[in-house]
């Protein structure tokens, strides 16, 4: 009886490794056309073996993916705000430190807008600035055209404590628009 089952088993596994091998070859790619071998091994036993044409897109294929209005898939839109991103954050560091802060802290609070086809506004919220004497939480904005950062906006300039302006009043710092 073990003996028996044992060669309807082998018996199946020759069939479907040869089955498998010439389906695909035998499935028409071009209509999608469907294979479909049944062979009966034994008086209960049968085995069926269906073929069909991957339905997986490839990797240049634009079927199941979606578009902006500038015609930029989401995988690229997502590589070129994440460039974006960088590039203002690289920015906005440069700009503290040549203003006189001596660290800058980024918290993941930002919002990213595509206004072209390679623009973007990226919108930081309560970026901190850390000089000497104290730390300044401020909103920072930046626009990124091409990868190139064309303006960096809501930088603080440092205080000057004790310090007066050419109208007598006190300075306490200004923000750079």
């Amino acid at each position: 009886m073990i003996n028996r089952i044992m060669t309807f088993r082998v018996a199946a596994a020759a069939f479907a490794a040869s089955a498998l091998i010439a389906a695909p070859a035998a499935a028409d790619p071009v209509r999608g056309a469907i294979i479909s071998l049944q062979r009966e091994l034994g008086v209960n036993t049968s085995l069926r073996v269906d073929v069909s044409q991957n339905h997986h897109y490839g990797r240049n294929d634009r079927r199941g993916q979606r578009f902006n209005q500038w015609g930029q898939s989401d995988r690229e839109v997502s590589r070129l705000s994440g460039d974006a991103l960088q590039a203002c954050r690289r920015a906005v560091t440069q700009e503290a430190y040549r203003v006189g802060y001596r660290d800058v802290d980024f918290d993941d609070d930002r919002r990213v807008h595509q206004t072209g086809p390679y623009r973007f506004d990226i919108r930081y919220d309560d970026v901190e600035f850390e000089g000497r004497r104290r730390e300044v939480e401020s909103n920072v904005s930046c626009t990124v055209r091409r990868g190139n950062v064309a303006a960096v906006r809501g930088v603080p300039l440092p205080g000057r404590y004790g310090k007066k302006d050419k109208h007598g009043r006190a300075d306490y710092g200004r923000y750079r628009y």
